[in-house]
Parts: C-alpha cells; structure tokens; sequence
C-alpha cells in the first residue's frame, strides 16, 4: 500500500500526454512568405557576428506582423501546452551566422538570452563533438552523440532548437509534460512526491574546482518546486548522478526509489511524444514544466555534415518565478545569470 499525501493534481493544458498531440499538427506554426520576407529584412540589419550579436534585441530585430504571432506563441508557452515549433526558416539561403542572428532575432521576441556555460557563450551548438582523446566525463550534454535522457536545463525559463542539420538516422527530439508525470507518481506512487519535493544536491562541472565534493551545489535543487502559487519542475538526472558516484552524495532508499520512478514514468511511450525537426524549425520549451530528451541515431562521419542544431537559454519577463533553491548556479561570476526570486 502506498502512503498517502497531501499534494494535488494538477490541472490545464499543460497536463498532456504524448497520444495527445501524436500525429496532430496543430502545435507547428508554418512561416508565411509575409514572414520570412519580414525575417530577411531584419537580418540584413542586425551584426551577425559574436559578441556584437549578443546586443540585438526584438528593437533591433521588427517583425512588424509577424511579432503579433510570436506574442500568441509566447502566451501559448506560459499558459498553455508549454511547447511550440515554428516551422520554414530556409537555411539554403543563409550562411551559419546569418542563421544564428535570425535564430537570435527571433528569440529577442520571447526574451533575454543567457549564458549556457562558464565560457559565456549565449548561442551553443548541439553537436557530438567527441573522438580520439576526448574525456566525456567532462563534456556536457550537448557536445556528445547518441541518446539523451529525460531532463529540464539549469537556470533558465525557455529552451530553443534551431535544427541546422539533422543526422543520417534518428535523433528525433522527445519532449514529455512534467506536469502530467506530477499527476502519474501522485496516482502511482504518492509516497515518491516528497522526496522529489525535498530535492537533491547537484554536482556541477566546474574546472577551476578540482576537489569533486567542492562542486556539489550547498542546498539540495526541488525537482518539483512550488512557488508563488505555480508549480515548476527542475530534473536533470547526470548531475545527481555525478554527486553520488564522484562524490559520494548518499541517497536514502526512499530518495533513490524516487528517482528511478521519475525517469521510468518519462520513459514511458504513452507518456512522452517524439518530434522529426527539420532543418530550419525552431522548437521552444518552457522549461519549468516540459522534460526534453532525444532518440538515439546515426550520425554522418564526415563532422561538417553531423547532426548540428542551435540552442538558446531564454530569460523571459512573464515566465513564472522560481524560488531562490532551484538556482544551480548562484553568481554571474559562473557565466550564467543568477535569477531574481
């Protein structure tokens, strides 16, 4: 018999499961010739290279008709399902940066781009980066091929894909609502919320700390965090599993029955839905209560012809707010901007 909780379920369209949206297309925006006309003119306007980029806001970037969709989407991301993709940017007709400033341009309209890494940069490139002499336990997510689990990102309130390339076979994006597996351990496994609710400390890949219990985060991160009167979730599994085995974090067995329940219920085909991006989509999370992975695949040897993609961090003024617990991440010194509670 499972214990019983107080927690409650919850409710709105941005509880879904995956048959929910399954070959349905009314969740893809299909650019207009109007709009794409629109994005070519502000690109020409706007510096394309890094940093100078960085400064270009929806000011510099007019979308005169098209802003008004892109405010819809917005509303949709918060209030509603929590996922969009935006379809028909032709990237046969720009070169790479013209790509990262429309990509950029386009991302000013939702909000503020951050920093990904220690290194600042605010546009990261999602490819497997990996071979002869690399040391993976040091390389994030991103840089590297193959499957990836489950998970939300540090710190920030909307992830964004721009799909450049896709590989040989596979790599289809997964997405899941965090908020329907809320509803899922509730029902099944009520006695798991509160660990999920009480959190767990993170280990953070941070270079200049060579002491690996140095780099475990001081106050235990809420997977499920609720806070001025919204409920988020914040779950990426390889950092609790790094304080564990680098550094020894000790979990109770209530703790690690939570955890492996959490990424079961994600893993379930009835739970999640997989996306195909084609090159020139633009996907956007609200990443307080959508989970993101993606499928395993083969990739072209060749690395100018890898599977690559465009990610953005977005800071975005009517996102929810985040209790002060779920930063990972406490000072700008890290190169990521620390969120105002």
């Amino acid at each position: 018999m499972t214990a019983s909780t107080t927690r409650q379920p919850v409710t709105g369209p941005v509880v879904w499961t995956g048959p929910d949206y399954a070959g349905r297309s009314d969740w893809i925006f299909r650019l207009t010739p109007a709009h794409l006309a629109e994005i070519d003119a502000a690109v020409r306007n706007v510096p394309t290279t890094i940093p100078a980029l960085y400064d270009t806001t929806a000011a510099d970037f007019p979308l005169p008709t098209l802003k008004r969709d892109l405010a819809a989407l917005d509303n949709e991301l918060e209030r509603g399902r929590g996922f969009i993709l935006i379809r028909g940017i032709p990237v046969e007709r720009y070169g790479e940066d013209q790509l990262a400033a429309i990509f950029w341009g386009i991302g000013a309209h939702f909000g503020t781009g951050l920093a990904q890494s220690t290194k600042g940069d605010r546009l990261g490139h999602v490819m497997d980066l990996s071979g002869p002499g690399s040391d993976v336990r040091e390389m994030r997510n991103y840089e590297l091929g193959g499957d990836l689990r489950m998970h939300t990102d540090l710190n920030n309130d909307v992830v964004c894909l721009l799909m450049l390339r896709g590989a040989k076979s596979g790599g289809e994006s997964r997405i899941a609502s965090s908020m329907a597996i809320h509803n899922i351990i509730l029902r099944e496994h009520p006695e798991f919320l509160e660990p999920l609710y009480n959190g767990y400390y993170f280990h953070r890949l941070r270079k200049e700390r060579s002491d690996e219990a140095e780099q475990i985060t001081p106050h235990r991160i809420p997977i499920y965090s609720d806070y001025d009167g919204r409920l988020s979730c914040h779950f990426n599994p390889s950092p609790v599993d790094r304080a564990v085995e680098r550094a020894g974090v000790k979990l109770t067995d209530l703790e690690a029955g939570a955890f492996r329940f959490f990424i079961e219920v994600s893993s379930r085909p009835e739970v999640y839905l997989d996306m195909s991006m084609q090159p020139g989509d633009i996907q956007l999370l609200n990443n307080h209560v959508i989970l993101h992975g993606r499928t395993d695949y083969e990739d072209w040897p060749e690395r100018e012809r890898r599977r690559h993609l465009l990610r953005l961090w977005l800071r975005c003024p009517g996102a929810r707010k985040q209790a002060p617990e779920t930063n990972v991440y406490e000072t700008d010194g890290l190169g990521f901007r620390k969120r105002a509670s």
